[in-house]
């Protein structure tokens, strides 16, 4: 019941910890990159992007958490957390590429469609599996 807000939480204290001194640490493969790629990238627009998607993430959470004491339907707190997590980490994909300038390889660029496409469909299956399947038969 109260998994969502633990979540929100966490995603809260990410963005609240992450900022432009630590973030070159934080951020997946930037500290691997050649200098002059690092040139490349608008590192402050994208520290900002971050703490724009993961503070939405945990006040969307934070919400739609509160629901579950107005609504009696125990299915809404599981999808709800599935499609904010899945359907939030999106725009870092596709807001991310305006900030990084950098050339890459096709099969990179196929790949990021590909997890773009992984946690748009992804949610809706896990929560259509979810909402279809008898709530006794869930472990909640």
């Amino acid at each position: 019941m109260y998994a969502g807000f633990i979540i929100a939480f966490i995603m809260a204290l990410i963005a609240s910890l992450l900022n432009e001194e630590n973030a070159g640490s934080l951020l997946a493969g930037y500290n691997t990159m050649a200098e002059d790629k690092k040139k490349n990238v608008d590192f402050k627009a994208i520290v900002k992007l971050h703490h724009i998607v993961f503070y939405t993430i945990a006040a969307i959470l934070a919400v739609s958490n509160l629901s579950i004491f107005f609504i009696d339907n125990e299915k809404i707190v599981p999808i709800s957390i599935i499609l904010t997590i899945s359907w939030g980490l999106i725009p870092l994909f596709i807001f991310g590429k305006k900030h990084d300038k950098n050339e890459y390889k096709s099969w990179q660029k196929w790949f990021q469609l590909f997890v773009i496409a992984l946690l748009f469909f992804g949610g809706l299956l896990l929560s259509y599996l979810i909402w279809t399947t008898p709530i006794n038969e869930l472990n909640l």
